[in-house]
């Protein structure tokens, strides 16, 4: 991946190198088997994916940078990407934008362009964040052509880290995110509140108020707007999830369902999220 990462005005375009550094990526997952390809921090992340495009995932350590010179903080990734050899300078290096300012010109290696071109042309994309006593953990699934998988698991110290797998491992592997104590036994009973009542009775519902962690999982397809949502409570005694029912006509749920659910439903919340 060439970029020059000060140029503010130039949309996303992927290169042939681009494009086969992202499928050389796909090739490496192996059934049975999560494969690490690399670990970027936040500061490399936007730095590489460039600064002036929005990021959809969480930034924990930059964002804790209060008053912080993103673009500084970026060369200095920068600096750092250069040692380890994941960057080189590319031929355009010393070319003027179109302010008259040097450009920074980088060409990424193939085990990281491959990743950040994946996380971009997803045909789905599945995003977890999990809240514990500990804080806040992520893993963004991002789910290409046969039937493969880009991980982008990100810890509260701002470090990202990107796996290949078949979409066939997902659930045993969000299952342990979700059920981190194996709690999970049978799908049970159901209880419906309105919004307005599942958010006064919510601090004395034991379901929800006994939670040792809570995950959001919020699924989106490629050229849709539409976000599929739901909450997963994990209590030292069960799963319990929290989805939307009838909804009102800005699209918003006017109704809320929880409902305790067995290790089968866990496996498949990522799947029917994704669309699978």
């Amino acid at each position: 991946m060439t970029q020059q990462t000060e140029q503010a005005d130039q949309s996303m375009r992927w290169s042939v190198s681009d494009i086969a550094a992202a499928e050389q990526t796909l090739a490496r997952s192996v059934p049975g088997e999560v494969t690490h390809v690399v670990t970027l921090t936040d500061e490399e992340v936007t730095i590489l994916d460039g600064l002036h495009h929005e990021q959809l995932v969480a930034l924990p350590w930059l964002d804790a940078q209060e008053g912080a010179d993103r673009a500084l903080v970026g060369r200095v990734a920068l600096r750092s990407l250069l040692a380890r050899g994941l960057v080189v300078p590319s031929d355009g290096a010393a070319a003027p934008g179109p302010d008259g300012d040097a450009q920074v010109g980088i060409e990424a290696a193939p085990e990281v362009t491959g990743p950040l071109v994946l996380r971009r042309t997803a045909h789905a994309i599945l995003s977890a964040e999990r809240t514990t006593a500990l804080g806040k953990h992520w893993v963004y699934v991002y789910l290409h052509e046969d039937d493969r998988v880009l991980e982008e698991e990100v810890a509260p110290s701002g470090h990202h880290a990107f796996s290949v797998y078949p979409l066939a491992d997902l659930s045993g592997r969000l299952a342990v995110f979700l059920d981190p104590a194996t709690k999970a036994v049978l799908d049970g009973r159901s209880q419906t509140f309105t919004v307005e009542e599942f958010t006064a009775q919510a601090a004395t519902v034991p379901e929800i108020s006994d939670a040792v962690a809570v995950t959001t999982l919020a699924g989106v397809r490629a050229g849709s707007d539409v976000l599929v949502q739901v909450s997963v409570y994990a209590t030292p005694d069960g799963v319990y999830v929290v989805r939307g029912g009838e909804h009102g006509t800005d699209g918003a749920p006017v109704t809320l369902t929880l409902s305790e659910i067995g290790a089968a439903t866990v496996r498949r919340l990522p799947l029917e999220l994704l669309g699978r």
